[in-house]
């Protein structure tokens, strides 16, 4: 089992003042010294120049491998320290994994700052349902009611967008209360998108709109 404290070993440091490659760029020209995949949609790669690119559901983060020491974890408002020490004989993608997904988390967070809907893989379908700078199931909600839109999704699809859109909580929030990751979130919420937009951009459902006025 080749742990954190070993791949650091074999892997170089990047320069300070060198700009990080893309994950484009790393898949196409890094040489992989190791790969995890945590399942059909998750992996994990480490590069001999020494930057780590971890994908979730269409999603991606580079970030250099060397930086990631101590972690700070917060659960129900309580935090927990560890050290980087507590990593160090730990299988390599473990400390690599939680750095991925606070990185994906960020973008998130930042690109809902800016109120444009550019979740990566699920942008299209959200911005079919709406205005890009709208929150189309803020639209939705004002046409039709919570439990009529909520009725044509899964239960899961149903807990996550009733978490993300009707009690306003971020990705992260929802994913420690559905017990997934935040780009699974994403994910659930772009079956959901799909789904509500085959519903109220059919034609039936237009012409009962029409029928309403």
């Amino acid at each position: 089992m080749l742990t954190l404290q070993e791949l650091k070993e074999i892997t170089e440091i990047p320069g300070q003042r060198i700009k990080a490659p893309t994950a484009k760029n790393l898949r196409e020209t890094g040489r992989a010294v190791a790969e995890k995949q945590l399942d059909n949609s998750t992996w994990i790669t480490a590069y001999q120049n020494g930057y780590a690119l971890y994908h979730v559901c269409g999603h991606s983060t580079v970030f250099p491998i060397h930086t990631c020491g101590a972690y700070l974890y917060v659960s129900s408002g309580i935090s927990s320290y560890l050290p980087e020490q507590f990593f160090e004989k730990e299988p390599w993608y473990v400390r690599l994994v939680l750095e991925g997904e606070d990185r994906l988390d960020h973008n998130q967070r930042e690109k809902e700052k800016e109120r444009t809907v550019s979740y990566h893989a699920i942008s299209e379908e959200w911005e079919a349902l709406g205005n890009a700078r709208e929150n189309p199931l803020e639209s939705l909600v004002e046409r039709e009611s919570r439990k009529e839109i909520l009725r044509c999704l899964t239960e899961r699809q149903k807990a996550a967008v009733s978490l993300c859109f009707f009690q306003q909580k971020s990705r992260k929030e929802a994913a420690k209360e559905l017990g997934i990751s935040s780009p699974a979130v994403s994910t659930i919420l772009s079956q959901a998108a799909r789904r509500l937009r085959k519903k109220y951009h059919s034609p039936n459902h237009a012409e009962r709109e029409i029928a309403a006025v």
